[in-house]
């Protein structure tokens, strides 16, 4: 067979082919026709749809999305430098500590390891102490002092850093995702450089606070650098407090007067050495900080100060080497050092290998644009060709032959003939009874056979009809809940889908971590008093201007201005810095949410965020002063003003001085420091009151008279210039009255301590910036839901889907038990005035470590230190309330209890940390300042006849000074009369250099004891009304602490006894409220799915059989004749 002839039949066959063939065969060549046209149409139209379907599936570019199960992280390195912007990988744990990836190493200055710090230098300079030198300004008698607060700043940096790194290392970092690299090195920089400037800062300010407390206060030192005393030639008399001055400067006005320090031949006034780099000044903590460390890098330096003084150090005195300097250098100042918290490196390291292992990636997935594969394509066109050859078999062959019906006869008559509609009808039903679609090939014409294929065919469309009008009506009547996917809405389309469908859209941040900064301003603008005249330094030197003997009132106004006026220039700076510092770290603060926030719950939650950032600064502020205020008043220490206590000299010559109680009207300084009366100013030297100053208040400690004054006085012009009248100099500022109209909180007659109250904010303004914090966001899919019923597009796409088938898932409650002393009688006013209070007015009564005498004190510190732990656990426990638990699912209980009892350890460790550090800086600068204590407890003033400065000497404790250590003491004893014979020790109780001191190391034996408590009361005169009788301490009460705990061993544990913490899981899964839960597990695929993914293929599969299966049988059948034809043909010899 040529190929024409192979042509030919081609030819002829297609000619011939006949897809629907009538049963029985037609021989009518205009309905064989029909057939051919209907064969042939449907062949074009298959073609045509089947190359439509195959171009359109191979040549669309679709967006792949490829998943790789918990991909290791070089896996997800390749990935994400092939696929930056797609990658996403989903963390297991969303919630890691920064202790996990971040490394913060630091090395101090080597000052911090150096001789200079250590105990053996302190206690050989400590050992100057002779008559050799008259000079108060003798670097030799300043010297212990100096360099115990230089100790001390190392230690409180190393505390503070400490303590701080502790907490930054369990703030959580927030990702729903796993952050590139370069990112979370970045973010890591970021909060690095942020922690190391909220801990400088914060250390910062609370030296500062203390510095200026003191300074307004006008503490006296015991080295008298601020303030040195006369005596008098009258015997008996009183003792005037002198400012001392530094070159041009005195420390009336500033704290910062200072000049180099020296050391004098013997008595003279001619000066042997100047110390290169230190300085002296009012306080020794404010010269210290303006010193530098020059001469100790010098070691003929260091051995020129050493030969000043007789004893041999031990120790080695190696100078400090250049070599070590990175930030600083020689000429660094101390406070230099301190604003760097003496840190001379920092070195922090991102560790990207253990962030990605917490985070664990279960899963990651990237998309990609591709065309669609050839699996894809074969299996869409399979499963789409079973219902198009159905479809199409259906409705080619009645539209062929409707549009190739024959034309019947034209008549003239136009009535419808009623004969014609009867022949119509019998020929349907003709059709319809021998309607055949399961012929047999060849066509069979045994009625028998024909019966069974066309009573087949009647139960097809049966079938086939009530399949279905059932689909039809199930998918036109049920209703569904549908989900629609929006990519990348704008705000304005999220909020157009919020307001039609509030309760189901969801949208997926893209961040779910954004700090406040990005979407909360807060404004504030500060009571006019702090940029008024009243606070600037021209206003405080024109005050300092009065240094008369116009009057002897250690009260007068005048005499007290200047204090006052620094005290509230320090309140207004420090509530700057405060509310600066603190709204620097507000700021950092994340907020943390997986979808996007509504606008009116984020304004909602917003609010409740300023709301609580403004009440926990109020709070820290309140009770980082009430701790100065309360240990100022604990050490009873003595004011250069003597407005809390006065001294008198005796009449012995070369004698001591006595220390006397101040009264404010019939309140004495001795039992409350809040005593006060209206300020005045006096007619000269008599008592003769001139003018009483509106508002402002005179009291124990300007600080506290302070915080009782109001301004009314200057809000009024006229009262101004009567004040200024009794001056003798000239204001050159303005002094413009206060303005009415600036008040919207605050009233005329609001005190200071009510302003400080609200950190003196006149007005916080705080706007939430909805639009930042969806651009932060940044949702890449929203999501909603609603209830409808299936469209028609959804109806007949289902139908023709299936027609080929069919044809073939804390709070935190943290309760807290204090100390039961904190409760006791041992604390309360009645023990305080009625049992241990005694008469503080008589002069010389009790010597000066008599029980008697220190009792009242010990007592009014532990009642401080009962309300300031109390203030403390009350603070930190709301703030600790409001941190947020961040988890992306349902934490197991198990796991959410020990991650709650870790939660609790980290509080109750930081809030002691915090609090124990407070004190300790207290302590230290009060030790280091050598302020004095009023009950002369770590000095004692010595006087000779007539107008001569007074001598301080320091106070032994045993082999111990106080000038060397505040921390000298031995057990208290109740003395027989003034003799120094001891008749009754008091178990447990100590005396020291301050009040605060002794206590610290006091027990409360005796008070567990009634025998030991009796003892004590009996040998107190001076008894007032008792209205009760007296508990002693219960023993049985003990938990942690044994009845010889010492008062620190209390506050060491915040002088709580037991912490209870409780966890219920029941509300963290109320708050939690799972949406839905998935679980998976091996299986086999169910009978339902078997059947319906066979029916969905079956059309399809068996369409494409039908047309293949033969023409392969026939290819087959063609191939094997042939091959045996030529194997049989014969080959004739030659």
């Amino acid at each position: 067979m040529n190929l024409w002839e192979l042509w030919l039949k081609i030819k002829l066959f297609l000619k011939n082919l006949n897809l629907f063939p009538s049963v029985p065969p037609s021989t009518d060549e205009h309905d064989l026709q029909n057939q051919r046209i209907s064969t042939r149409l449907f062949i074009l139209l298959l073609v045509i749809s089947l190359t439509i379907l195959l171009l359109y599936n191979s040549l669309v570019t679709i967006t792949q999305t490829v998943y790789i199960n918990s991909p290791s992280l070089h896996e997800y390195s390749s990935y994400y430098s092939s696929y930056p912007q797609t990658l996403t990988c989903a963390c297991t744990q969303i919630s890691i500590s920064y202790e996990t990836f971040i490394e913060m190493k630091y090395s101090f200055h080597q000052v911090c390891s150096s001789f200079l710090v250590t105990r053996q230098w302190i206690d050989y300079l400590a050992t100057f102490r002779t008559n050799t030198t008259t000079h108060l300004d003798d670097f030799r008698l300043l010297s212990t002092s100096m360099f115990q607060a230089l100790s001390s700043f190392c230690y409180l940096v190393t505390a503070t850093v400490r303590n701080r790194l502790s907490q930054f290392y369990t703030t959580r970092y927030v990702s729903g995702t796993v952050t590139p690299i370069k990112v979370l090195h970045s973010q890591g920089k970021a909060f690095t450089s942020q922690f190391i400037l909220s801990t400088v800062n914060d250390f910062r300010l609370s030296l500062t606070t203390i510095r200026n407390t003191t300074k307004s206060n006008a503490l006296l030192s015991g080295q008298f650098t601020n303030y040195y005393l006369l005596g008098t030639e009258r015997s008996y008399s009183g003792t005037a407090s002198i400012v001392s001055k530094y070159n041009d400067c005195d420390c009336g006005s500033s704290s910062l007067c200072a000049y180099q320090s020296r050391i004098y031949i013997n008595s003279s006034d001619l000066v042997s050495l100047y110390v290169s780099g230190m300085y002296t000044g009012c306080f020794v903590v404010e010269a210290l900080l303006q010193s530098d460390l020059q001469c100790f890098y010098n070691g003929t330096c260091i051995d020129d100060v050493k030969s000043y003084f007789m004893s041999h150090l031990s120790a080695d005195s190696e100078p400090l080497h250049l070599s070590l300097l990175v930030r600083f250098s020689v000429n660094s100042t101390i406070e230099q050092l301190l604003d760097q918290l003496m840190v001379e490196q920092w070195n922090d390291s991102i560790q990207y290998e253990n962030y990605y292992s917490a985070c664990n990636p279960s899963i990651c997935t990237y998309t990609f644009e591709t065309k669609n594969g050839a699996v894809y394509i074969v299996t869409t066109i399979i499963g789409l060709l079973g219902g198009l050859i159905t479809v199409l078999k259906l409705i080619i062959p009645p539209v062929v032959m409707l549009l190739r019906r024959k034309k019947q006869a034209t008549t003239l008559n136009t009535r419808f003939d009623i004969q014609q509609i009867h022949v119509f009808m019998c020929t349907v039903k003709k059709y319809l009874c021998t309607y055949n679609l399961f012929p047999s090939v060849p066509p069979s014409t045994d009625e028998h056979d024909l019966q069974n294929q066309r009573i087949s065919t009647r139960l097809f469309i049966f079938l086939l009809v009530i399949s279905l009008t059932i689909l039809l009506l199930y998918n036109s009547l049920v209703t569904i809940t549908q989900t629609v996917y929006i990519n990348s809405p704008s705000l304005h389309e999220y909020s157009s889908y919020y307001s039609s469908y509030p309760q189901t859209l969801t949208c997926a941040c893209t961040q779910i971590s954004i700090s406040y900064e990005t979407f909360i301003e807060m404004k504030y603008s500060f009571h006019q008093v702090c940029s008024s005249f009243l606070v600037t330094r021209q206003w405080i030197d024109y005050l300092a201007t009065f240094r008369t003997n116009t009057t002897t009132h250690l009260d007068d106004f005048r005499l007290l201005s200047t204090s006052m006026f620094q005290a509230l220039s320090s309140f207004c700076y420090l509530v700057t810095a405060t509310v600066r510092n603190r709204l620097s770290q507000f700021y950092t603060t994340r907020y943390v949410s997986g979808t996007v926030t509504p606008i009116k719950v984020l304004h909602s939650q917003g609010k409740a965020f300023t709301s609580q950032f403004i009440l926990s600064t109020v709070n820290d502020f309140r009770l980082s002063l009430t701790t100065i205020r309360n240990t100022t008043k604990s050490n009873a220490l003595l004011s250069g003003q003597f407005t809390n206590y006065y001294l008198l000299g005796t009449e012995r010559s070369y004698s001591g001085t006595a220390s006397i109680v101040s009264k404010y009207n019939d309140c004495d300084c001795g039992s409350s420091s809040l005593c006060a009366y209206q300020s005045r100013i006096y007619i000269n030297s008599s008592d003769l009151v001139s003018l009483y100053v509106s508002g402002m208040y005179t009291g124990c400690f300007v600080v506290e008279a302070l915080l009782q004054s109001d301004l009314q006085c200057f809000y009024n012009g006229t009262c101004i210039d009567d004040v200024k009248s009794y001056f003798m100099s000239h204001l050159s500022a303005d002094s413009e009255p206060l303005h009415l109209s600036l008040l919207v909180r605050f009233s005329v007659n609001s005190t200071i301590e009510q302003l400080l109250d609200q950190l003196m904010v006149e007005q916080w303004n705080d706007s939430i910036q909805y639009e930042n914090y969806y651009s932060a966001c940044n949702p890449s899919i929203c999501t909603y839901t609603f209830e409808t019923k299936n469209g028609a597009v959804y109806i007949v796409t289902t139908i023709i889907g299936l027609l080929g088938g069919l044809i073939t898932v804390l709070r935190l409650i943290v309760p807290r038990a204090v100390k039961l002393v904190c409760s006791s009688f041992f604390v309360s006013e009645e023990w305080l005035k009625n049992y241990i209070g005694f008469n503080y007015f008589v002069v010389g009564e009790f010597i000066f470590d008599d029980f008697r005498l220190i009792g009242t004190w010990l007592f009014q510190v532990l009642s401080s230190f009962c309300q300031l732990i109390n203030m403390t656990i009350s603070n930190r426990l709301a703030q600790f309330y409001t941190t947020q638990y961040v988890s992306g699912t349902v934490t197991p209980v198990k796991v959410l209890y020990s991650q709650s009892k870790l939660f609790t350890s980290q509080f109750i460790s930081s809030t002691t940390n915090e609090f124990i550090l407070s004190l300790s800086t207290i302590r230290n600068t009060t030790q280091s300042n050598a302020l004095i204590s009023g009950q002369l407890t770590n000095y004692q003033l010595l006087t000779k006849t007539g107008t001569t400065p007074l001598q301080s000497l320091p106070r032994s404790y045993g082999d111990c000074s106080c000038v060397a250590s505040s921390h000298c003491g031995y057990e208290s004893g109740i003395h027989s009369g003034l003799t120094n014979t001891i008749s009754f020790y008091v178990p447990g109780i100590y005396t020291a250099c301050y009040p605060i001191e002794a206590l610290l190391q006091s027990d409360l034996r005796c008070f567990y004891d009634y025998d030991c408590i009796n003892s004590i009361l009996s040998t107190i005169v001076y008894i007032r009304t008792r209205s009760r009788n007296l508990t002693a301490l219960r023993p049985s009460l003990l938990v942690r602490f044994s009845v010889n705990s010492t008062i620190e061993q209390l506050l060491d544990q915040l002088m709580v006894e037991q912490w209870n913490d409780s966890i219920q899981y029941e509300n963290y899964y109320s708050a939690c409220n799972p949406s839905i839960c998935t679980y998976t597990f091996e299986t086999k695929n169910g009978a339902v799915y078997i059947v319906t993914t066979i029916i969905g293929l079956l059309g399809g599969l068996i369409t494409v059989l039908r047309l293949i299966v033969p023409q392969v049988v026939k290819f087959s059948v063609f191939c094997m004749v042939k091959y045996r034809s030529r194997c049989s043909r014969v080959t004739p010899c030659q």
